[in-house]
């Protein structure tokens, strides 16, 4: 009995075996199956890697200023012709310059090449040609005015002589300087055509013959828009302009002047655009632009300066994209922390956008303003429901939430004008 016993025991003990070896049998070929995927996979991503390494290659060379452009990709079985078709265009020939300094009359030819035929030929029409060329000899104007120096009898004080075309301290090391022509156009070569100033002396030498330095340059600058300067004029004037518009855009962005932290303003109405430097960042650089004579609407973020006193009776509208970024940063700060937060802010952002979208609807034209008010009414709605939420858990939502409630009770947020 106890011999049978122990023979079935035994019997168990190999058919559990089996079973185990089976088991791992199995997991051999699974784990062979998935070497092989991974092998495979492994090879994909070498090749993808290879392919994506040559294509930067391409890109960074592409980046680089050839001489000559290069073409770098596969060449075209049957490329088209470089060049405008028959018949495409506008124009079918240059427009003749303006300003014409001579005209010229070519002669009437007597022989026509095709026959050889040698007599009066008849008119048919003239055709305009013409050569735009710089003037012979050109070079820059210099004025030299021989000033009088004379000394009073009686104190011994030097007394200089005047001339409108001289500022009242030119003498000296500043005695030589260039004009506000000559000014105006060695601003606009470095402003708005980016040629550094260590450049510029250069270019005027090869084109008009002057001579100049990079720190006249500089100089000119700076007297430009010194106090009582002909830009500080013109920023005065801008501003003035600025304070009768109907809206003003203002927003602020870091800077450094001398190495020191700044903030450059930036001004945009309907028609300027007016950009200013200061040191600081406060509600006063602002109020000294706008000051209390702006009657019209303020377009900006939400950063506390314009909460200010000065502003309190100040329409705004707060920028709207500012708002959406505000939104997509909160965003992705709950992102798998809460569900219920995330879908808050994304319906919040959506109700922004549709906002944006009603409104530029309106501007293009592509609704009637019975229509508008009806759309902006229910976007209205919408965002005083979301923003009158009090069920939010998350700190982060909570704030942006908190935040938007109040200058949507203070009539900041959705103008709809």
């Amino acid at each position: 009995m106890e011999a049978a016993t122990t023979v079935a025991e035994l019997l168990e003990v190999v058919r559990q075996l089996q079973q185990q070896i089976g088991e791992l049998t199995q997991r051999v070929k699974d784990l062979e199956t998935e070497n092989q995927a991974l092998r495979e996979e492994n090879a994909r991503l070498r090749e993808e890697n290879t392919r994506l390494k040559k294509r930067i290659n391409d890109l960074e060379r592409q980046g680089k200023k050839y001489t000559a452009p290069h073409s770098r990709e596969a060449l075209k079985a049957d490329p088209q012709r470089p060049g405008r078709k028959p018949g495409q265009g506008t124009f079918t020939y240059r427009q003749v310059p303006e300003s014409i300094t001579e005209e010229i009359t070519v002669s009437v030819p007597n022989r026509c090449p095709a026959c050889d035929f040698l007599g009066e030929l008849q008119l048919s029409h003239f055709e305009k040609a013409s050569i735009t060329e710089l003037p012979a000899g050109m070079r820059g104007q210099v004025t030299v005015y021989n000033v009088p120096v004379m000394i009073c009898p009686q104190c011994g004080q030097k007394v200089r002589g005047e001339h409108p075309d001289l500022a009242a301290g030119q003498c000296g090391a500043t005695a030589h300087r260039i004009g506000p022509r000559l000014a105006a156009v060695v601003q606009t070569l470095h402003h708005e055509l980016g040629v550094s100033e260590r450049k510029i002396p250069r270019l005027l030498a090869m084109t008009v013959g002057l001579s100049l330095t990079q720190g006249a340059i500089n100089q000119a600058a700076q007297r430009l828009a010194q106090d009582g300067g002909l830009l500080a004029e013109e920023v005065l004037a801008l501003e003035e302009r600025l304070r009768g518009a109907a809206y003003v855009h203002h927003d602020d962005t870091g800077w450094r002047m001398n190495g020191q932290q700044a903030w450059v303003s930036a001004y945009r109405s309907e028609d300027v655009a007016l950009f200013k430097a200061n040191r600081r960042h406060t509600a006063a650089e602002l109020h000294a632009v706008l000051k209390d004579s702006f009657a019209g609407t303020l377009i900006c973020d939400r950063f506390v300066t314009y909460d200010a006193q000065q502003f309190a009776e100040v329409p705004q509208q707060k920028c709207l994209s500012h708002v959406i970024r505000n939104i997509s940063d909160v965003a992705e700060q709950v992102q798998g922390r809460a569900g219920r937060a995330l879908a808050y802010v994304l319906k919040l952002k959506a109700a922004f956008q549709e906002a944006i979208t009603v409104h530029r609807d309106f501007v293009e034209g592509r609704c009637h303003e019975r229509h508008f008010r009806i759309r902006a009414d229910r976007v209205r709605r919408l965002v005083n429901r979301l923003l009158k939420r009090t069920d939010l858990r998350t700190k982060e939502s909570e704030r942006l939430r908190a935040g938007l409630w109040k200058q949507h009770q203070r009539g900041r947020l959705l103008l709809f004008r």
